[in-house]
């Protein structure tokens, strides 16, 4: 039997990366599922595991922006995810004083 080349068209490559959103979706629903079962069932920390999930979802953006495929720049992510540590760090003060003022 002769060997022949595959050909890669953009039909291909658009196969082959939605094939990679499907599996990457899985792994990072399934971290999601593990860390919350990890925390109601045996009270043990999940920040491992969101941090992974995080990271992998982090770098597929970072290479993304790198490669131009999104619209944004990195001073763009950067701006958002200042933003989001701002949003987190009000969030855990309004919690910290509510948890103090109206629970003593």
């Amino acid at each position: 039997m002769k060997q022949q080349p595959i050909i890669r068209d953009e039909r291909y490559y658009a196969v082959e990366n939605a094939s990679y959103k499907v599996g990457f979706t899985i792994i990072l629903f399934g971290t999601f599922f593990i860390g919350i079962v990890r925390s109601a069932l045996f009270h043990q920390n999940v920040w491992d595991l969101f941090g992974l999930a995080l990271l992998g979802s982090l770098a597929a953006t970072v290479y993304q922006i790198r490669k131009k495929v999104v619209p944004y720049t990195i001073k763009t992510l950067i701006s958002m995810l200042v933003l989001c540590v701002v949003t987190s760090v009000v969030a855990g003060l309004i919690v910290f004083w509510i948890k103090n003022t109206f629970f003593k």
